[in-house]
């Protein structure tokens, strides 16, 4: 007999997908896990076996887009190119991403306004914005290093981790 396949990110990408499409529609407040099972044409069991909470759901939801979208400006900011280059493919990238997800933003702002109740949402997008300034602090020092930038407070020239950048171009 030849093993089942493991169908586990299939069934999740099912879910996440009938969940975004579901709080669209609903609003998170207005959307029940019973409503995201009929959407997801899976059984209530198969849903709760993935992710017990609407919390949970709403936290996968927002690391599988924050992650795509890393992901694609770390494979664009790969290429051997000035800084200034770079922060301007950054916002480039940047703009068109939040473009392609312009159907997504009322979840987006649900979730912002649960982030001040909910902590783990909270974090989430904490760990998104800390993500967000380690892709563009390598470039703003790099633009330091190589002249390009300098500093504007006249110190040393070093970013401090952790620490948004004040730049001019020069």
């Amino acid at each position: 007999m030849a093993p089942r396949p493991d169908v586990s990110e299939e069934r999740k990408t099912q879910i996440l997908t009938a969940a975004t499409k579901v709080f669209t529609e609903l609003g998170f407040a207005g959307a029940r896990m019973d409503d995201i099972v009929a959407e997801s044409g899976l059984s209530k069991g198969n849903l709760y076996w993935y992710f017990d909470s609407k919390d949970t759901i709403i936290i996968s939801i927002l690391d599988q887009v924050f992650e795509l979208e890393t992901a694609h400006v770390w494979d664009m900011l790969e290429k051997e190119e000035s800084a200034q280059d770079k922060l301007k493919l950054f916002v480039e990238i940047s703009i068109k991403d939040l473009e392609s997800m312009k159907p997504l933003m009322p979840i987006f702002y649900d979730f912002c306004s649960l982030s001040v109740r909910k902590e783990n949402i909270k974090q989430a997008i904490k760990r998104y914005s800390q993500n967000f300034i380690d892709l563009i602090a390598p470039i703003i020092q790099d633009g330091i290093d190589w002249g390009e930038f300098q500093s504007v407070d006249g110190s040393s020239g070093r970013l401090k981790p952790g620490m948004p950048a004040d730049v001019k171009f020069k």
